[in-house]
């Protein structure tokens, strides 16, 4: 049985549960739960539980007591915190998603001169609240005790800026200009030898839009400390280099 979301104002060492609005209808509806059976549940902050239904009520929500707490995978040494330039719709929510899956600590959207995708201020709520909902049943279904934060979108030069000088963190930058050049050869290597200096606490991994980088921000990425690294010899569309990207990393580091 995949795992149900727990609300946000659950507290962190619950004795019950009460789930409510789709998760109680996936549960009741799709599942087909009855009182007395077990269910696995996740309150987003890496706790995972399992619980025990006791009432399904007449509004179709669903309360029961907390058996357990189940043992969820052991939190990531280093968060590899994803940077993707804002793709189109179907593209996007696919990188939230297989991201997720493949252990992405958070998301930041990038604008950059060559996002093709406009964000208009009236429909960003909507969006973001379409993204959440990919992320969380993403989550649901690889059994994750975490969801990764999606944060607001912004500028690449604000972002990159702020990455620059982190100290224990490293920040990459995937380039097609590189194309030819393995991702070993550059990141790997950068990996191994700041791994070798000491802990790394994070690993910032940044994605180009459909357009991919321009030189200008390949030479602002490079000035401010970044690893500019290749992933092959075959150009590769941006959300197939996030997931590339993001496999390596999580390989280098061991948490994959």
């Amino acid at each position: 049985m995949p795992q149900f979301f727990l609300p946000l104002d659950t507290p962190a060492d619950p004795k019950d549960f009460h789930l409510k609005g789709p998760e109680a209808f996936h549960l009741v509806k799709v599942m087909r739960a009855q009182p007395g059976e077990t269910v696995s549940l996740f309150d987003g902050r890496g706790g995972k539980y399992e619980g025990v239904i006791e009432t399904i009520h007449e509004d179709g929500s669903v309360s029961g007591k907390i058996t357990s707490t189940a043992a969820g995978p052991a939190a990531a040494a280093a968060p590899v915190h994803l940077y993707q330039g804002l793709l189109k719709a179907s593209h996007w929510d696919f990188v939230l998603e297989k991201a997720t899956e493949l252990g992405a600590a958070s998301f930041t959207p990038l604008l950059t001169p060559r996002t093709v995708v406009l964000l208009r201020e009236e429909r960003a709520k909507a969006k973001q609240e379409r993204w959440e909902r990919v992320i969380m049943a993403a989550a649901k279904q690889c059994q994750r005790g975490s969801l990764p934060p999606l944060r607001a979108p912004v500028e690449f030069r604000d972002a990159i800026r702020a990455c620059a000088g982190r100290e224990g963190e490293i920040t990459a930058l995937a380039w097609e200009g590189l194309c030819g050049s393995g991702a070993r050869q550059s990141l790997g290597a950068a990996l191994r030898e700041a791994a070798a200096a000491g802990p790394v606490k994070a690993v910032n991994v940044f994605i180009g839009p459909e357009g991919g980088f321009s030189d200008e921000e390949v030479e602002l990425a490079r000035a401010t400390g970044a690893v500019i690294f290749g992933l092959g010899p075959r150009v590769l569309r941006a959300e197939t280099a996030a997931l590339a990207a993001l496999a390596v990393v999580q390989y280098e580091l061991g948490q994959l």
